[in-house]
């Protein structure tokens, strides 16, 4: 007899196996900003980083990920052994680093004309998830569950994120700000 998943009576993705597994992951916010951000890193290690504005967008947004994360998830969640070092990592480690990386490193020359272009990530996800989520029943944060709380509770809780998102943007221009003046200073 067959050990698949879908011998074992699994249903839905699940019992696609990690094919499944994968297309489930992938509605998640967090699992694709993640990858983002491991997409950023190899160029940033081979000295061809983004510009200044990619860079701070990426970071925006998983920072986001913890800051959203553990403001609103984490208590729903208790995980044990593997998926707890790969929430913590996911939700803690990554985008801390991510950050503190940002703050030391990264190149801080930006525009405020960039805080609006950043929050197209985040909307981009939000309509994905949503038509993922019209399409077979599931969505990946339950702010953005239609069946729920209704289209309009849906269309608020989207407008509310992206006004942190904005605001959180607005924070990083600003320390951006700061601490270039801060460098321009000290080499004075």
């Amino acid at each position: 007899m067959s050990d698949s998943p879908l011998a074992r009576g699994a249903t839905g993705p699940e019992a696609l196996g990690w094919p499944g597994a994968r297309w489930v992951l992938l509605r998640y916010f967090t699992i694709l900003t993640n990858l983002l951000t491991a997409g950023v890193t190899p160029r940033i290690a081979r000295d061809r980083a983004p510009s200044a504005e990619t860079l701070a967008g990426v970071t925006l947004s998983i920072a986001m990920v913890g800051a959203v994360y553990h403001a609103l998830l984490a208590p729903e969640v208790a995980l044990q052994g593997a998926a707890a070092l790969a929430d913590v990592g996911f939700h803690t480690l990554v985008p801390a680093g991510a950050l503190l990386w940002w703050v030391v490193w990264g190149d801080k020359g930006l525009r405020l004309a960039s805080v609006p272009r950043w929050l197209i990530w985040p909307f981009a996800h939000c309509l994905y998830a949503l038509l993922r989520g019209a399409a077979d029943g599931r969505y990946p944060y339950f702010v953005l569950d239609v069946g729920q709380f209704g289209a309009g509770r849906a269309a608020l809780n989207i407008t509310g994120l992206l006004v942190a998102f904005a605001l959180a943007g607005l924070t990083i221009w600003t320390c951006a700000a700061l601490l270039q003046r801060r460098a321009s200073a000290a080499r004075i």
